[in-house]
């Protein structure tokens, strides 16, 4: 009696183990449950590091949001080819309307093909036979980016119709698209100085595109003064106190447009903020939305008392970064704050140097520095 019940209970623990549903895996560059193109991870680069589980329990789905493979991107997969045979197959489309243009079925690692992308980009990576990690790499054509019959130049990522949704410029030069009825709007992140040449260009016999620029922060924003000439090019001296907004909108017709900005050198922007202002910012950087972009793995900045430092990066710290800060624990206190999206998801207030910790930021990272006692130099590592 007692064999027969042992017997039984087994048999029941190893159908409740077969019945159990699979735990799907995770890599660094994925969030999970993305098993299906409504819940696709986003991806902002050109780099995808995931891991498959077994095939029928787990599908990967990746989109790519700032539709920076272009129209033709050249994409590779790379698995360990011993172990597992891993697929892909790439959809080009919006809302529920996408098409399959293409798959990477080898039997062998690295895979790759050309592939033609006239919408938004899609990924579904698919274990055909065991399970493992795998790498992703996107090589846009020509650089990617352009979109001009969506109304998108070269360095705008629609939609941008309002200052809440400018794309962040950092260098000199602008490339967009204009088109009747759109809007494109650029923030500078202080390159420009107090007092720039702004020049704007487009082909005058085809369209008339006109410019207005903004100095302002927050909801705040004052327009300084416009470009609306007839003929191109048109350019002029703005009086820029703080952060620099640029409006375009076409007046006639559509077409390309080339904006150059000069800073004038008899007003160093950084001559204002060298006391508070270390390598990688440019003040003011006080909020969130004057945040300075950070696309490297390291930050050296300058915290004061009363001053607060905004940093946002560009997906290279992955979903669960390690985060290091360090600074002269003997000559000040400086504390770090981890946001995800409008989430705060940790931080390092130690009175300690270095002081570190993992954080799990399954939305864009944004990195808050601030002193809580003295001033000096700080310097923050990011481990993806």
């Amino acid at each position: 009696m007692k064999i027969s019940l042992s017997i039984t209970i087994a048999a029941i623990a190893l159908l409740l183990f077969t019945l159990a549903p699979a735990v799907a895996q995770e890599g660094p560059d994925e969030w999970e449950p993305n098993d299906d193109w409504r819940d696709a991870t986003e991806i902002t680069g050109l780099v995808i590091d995931g891991e498959i589980g077994r095939r029928g329990d787990d599908d990967d789905w990746f989109v790519l949001v700032d539709g920076q493979e272009g129209y033709f991107p050249y994409i590779t997969i790379w698995y360990d080819d011993d172990d597992c045979d891993i697929d892909m197959e790439i959809y080009s489309g919006s809302g529920r309307d996408r098409d399959l243009v293409g798959s990477l079925s080898s039997i062998y690692s690295p895979d790759g093909d050309d592939f033609d992308v006239d919408d938004t980009c899609y990924l579904r990576v698919i274990a055909y036979n065991g399970n493992g990690d795998y790498t992703i790499e996107i090589e846009p054509e020509n650089g990617g980016y352009y979109r001009p019959d969506d109304c998108e130049g070269y360095d705008e990522v629609e939609s941008n119709d309002d200052w809440d949704l400018a794309d962040l410029i950092t260098g000199f030069e602008i490339e967009g698209y204009a088109c009747v009825d759109d809007e494109d709007w650029f923030v500078l992140d202080g390159q420009e100085g107090f007092y720039p040449y702004i020049e704007l260009e487009y082909d005058d016999d085809e369209c008339d595109i006109d410019l207005e620029v903004y100095s302002g922060s927050g909801r705040s924003r004052d327009l300084v003064d416009s470009l609306t000439s007839l003929a191109s090019p048109d350019g002029g001296y703005f009086d820029v106190e703080d952060t620099c907004y640029i409006h375009v909108y076409a007046f006639d017709g559509e077409g390309e447009y080339y904006i150059y900005i000069e800073p004038d050198d008899d007003y160093d922007h950084y001559e204002y903020y060298d006391e508070c202002e270390g390598p990688d910012e440019i003040e003011p950087n006080d909020d969130w939305d004057l945040a300075d972009s950070i696309g490297s793995l390291f930050i050296e900045g300058y915290a004061c008392e009363g001053d607060v430092d905004w940093y946002v990066l560009e997906g290279q710290e992955g979903r669960r970064p390690t985060i290091t800060l360090m600074y002269d624990d003997d000559e000040c206190d400086i504390d770090l704050e981890v946001w995800s999206d409008d989430d705060v998801v940790g931080s390092l207030t130690s009175s300690s140097s270095p002081d570190w910790d993992d954080f799990r930021v399954p939305g864009e990272c944004w990195i808050k520095v601030y002193s809580f006692s003295g001033e000096g130099w700080y310097e923050i590592e990011i481990e993806p």
